[in-house]
C-alpha cells in the first residue's frame, strides 16, 4: 500500500495538540459552584456519563481518518513485463552421413556427432530466453526445419526430430548460409534492428549445392549479419555405423574431411568465430562462448496499477461524524 500524497499525514500530528487544547479548554471553562458538590461527584456513573466523556475522542477518531482520506491510500498491484532486446539467430546444422561417425577413442556407449550436437543445442536453446531462433538443416541442399520463434520449447523438440537421410548426401555450405540469410532477412524491419547472427555447424567441406561458401559470406557480412563456424569432429580416424544386409551393423572406417580454413574464412569475413569441437565438452564450451558474443542486454520493464482505498476512511470518517452530530442532538445534549 502507498498514499498518493504522504504529506498530508504530517496533519496527524496535530491532533494530540488539539485533543490537549480542548482538555485545558474544559478544565478552564467557567463552572457553577454547588453547595452539595461532594454528593454529586460520589453519584455513580452512567452509561450517558462515560459516553460524554469519549465524544471529543470521537471527534479525534474522525479526523484522522479523514486526513487518511485525504492522502488517499492506494493499494499497489504490480505488473511486470519482461521486453528482451536479444538476438535473431538462426542454427545451420549439418545432417550428411558424416554426421553419424562416432569417435573411435571415446568410451562406449558412443554417440555420434548428431546426437551430440542436438544435445548441446537444446542447452543451449534453454539459455537463449528473449532470442528469436530458426533451424536450418542442410545436406547436399538445405531445407528450413523451422523459423524465427519464441517457442524454444517446440524448437527443441525439432532439434530431437532431426536425422540423418531425408535428403540426398552431401555438405552444402553455401547453400546452407543463403538459407539462414533468407530466413533472417524475411524478419519485419523492426526485428532486423536486432542483432542477428547465423551458427552454422558441420563436420565437412563444402562439395555441393550452387553456392561458393566465401560469395555466401559476403552477402552475409553486406547484410551485417555474423557467421559462427563450428567444425566438429575429432582429427584423424572416425567410424561410420551402417546397416548390414545380413543383419546387424557394420562399422566403416573414414577419414575426417574438415575443411577447417574455409569455415575460418567464413567467420573472419562477416566478424564471427570460428570453433573447433572434438567432443561434446568442448561442444559445450563452443556454444557457452557464443552464447557471451551474442548476449544483449534484457530490459524490465515494469508497470504499477494502483487501487484507490480513500473510500472507505472517508466513509468511516463521515459516518462518526453523523454519529456525532445524532448523539449531541439527542441523548448526550448538554445544556448551555
Amino acid at each position: 500500500m502507498r498514499f498518493h500524497d504522504p504529506q498530508l499525514l504530517w496533519l496527524l500530528l496535530l491532533l494530540p495538540l488539539w485533543g490537549y487544547w480542548l482538555w485545558r479548554r474544559k478544565r478552564q471553562a467557567p463552572a457553577l459552584g454547588l453547595g452539595q458538590a461532594a454528593q454529586i461527584a460520589a453519584l455513580p456513573e452512567t452509561l450517558r456519563t462515560r459516553a460524554a466523556r469519549a465524544l471529543p475522542f470521537l471527534r479525534l477518531l474522525l479526523l484522522a481518518l479523514a486526513i487518511v482520506a485525504l492522502a488517499r491510500p492506494q493499494a499497489v498491484e504490480r505488473e511486470g513485463r519482461v521486453r528482451s532486446e536479444g538476438v535473431d539467430l538462426v542454427v545451420a546444422i549439418d545432417l550428411s552421413t558424416s554426421m553419424l561417425a562416432e569417435e573411435r577413442q571415446a568410451s562406449p556407449p558412443r554417440k555420434n556427432r548428431l546426437a551430440i550436437a542436438k544435445a548441446v543445442l537444446a542447452d543451449f536453446l534453454r539459455g537463449r530466453q528473449g532470442d528469436r531462433i530458426g533451424l536450418v538443416a542442410f545436406a547436399a541442399r538445405p531445407y528450413p526445419a523451422a523459423p524465427l520463434t519464441l517457442d524454444h520449447a517446440w524448437l527443441q523438440d525439432t532439434v530431437a526430430r532431426l536425422e540423418t537421410g531425408r535428403i540426398e548426401d552431401g555438405t552444402a555450405l553455401g547453400d546452407a548460409i543463403l538459407a539462414a540469410l533468407n530466413r533472417l532477412r524475411a524478419a519485419p524491419a523492426q526485428a532486423r534492428r536486432r542483432g542477428q547472427a547465423i551458427i552454422l555447424i558441420t563436420d565437412g567441406r563444402n562439395n555441393a549445392g550452387a553456392s561458393e561458401p566465401r560469395l555466401a559470406a559476403a552477402a552475409a557480412k553486406a547484410l551485417r549479419i555474423r557467421i559462427h563456424t563450428i567444425g566438429i569432429g575429432a582429427r584423424g580416424e572416425v567410424v561410420i555405423p551402417m546397416e548390414n544386409p545380413l543383419g546387424g551393423t557394420l562399422y566403416r572406417r573414414v577419414a575426417a574431411d574438415l575443411d577447417e580454413t574455409t569455415l575460418r574464412e567464413i567467420a573472419a569475413i562477416t566478424g564471427g568465430g570460428y570453433f573447433r569441437a572434438d567432443d561434446r565438452s568442448v561442444l559445450a564450451r563452443v556454444f557457452q562462448e557464443i552464447d557471451r558474443l551474442e548476449k544483449r542486454p534484457i530490459e524490465e520493464k515494469v508497470h504499477f496499477n494502483y487501487r484507490e482505498l480513500f473510500p472507505a476512511p472517508l466513509l468511516g470518517a463521515l459516518a462518526l461524524a453523523l454519529a456525532e452530530l445524532a448523539l449531541r442532538a439527542t441523548g448526550l445534549r448538554r445544556l448551555p
